[in-house]
């Protein structure tokens, strides 16, 4: 994968929560705020492509993704 590779906006929201995971994994679970974060963020198969447990986080990332294109 090289810089210019495109993905879905949902990839896009899947890696940046694979990331955020990663970080709190390797701070050995320290970080209270980022706990939180990745609890109202998770999403799964269950919930849908498009569903969190806090439906506003996925109302927020695409405002994020908005305010960059």
């Amino acid at each position: 994968m090289d810089e210019n590779t495109t993905i879905t906006v949902g990839d896009a929201y899947r890696a940046m929560f694979k990331f955020l995971d990663a970080y709190w994994e390797r701070g050995l679970r320290s970080d209270d705020e980022i706990a939180n974060l990745l609890s109202s963020m998770e999403y799964g198969d269950e919930l849908g492509p498009t569903q969190t447990m806090d439906p506003a986080q996925w109302h927020d990332w695409l405002d994020a993704v908005k305010a960059i294109q």
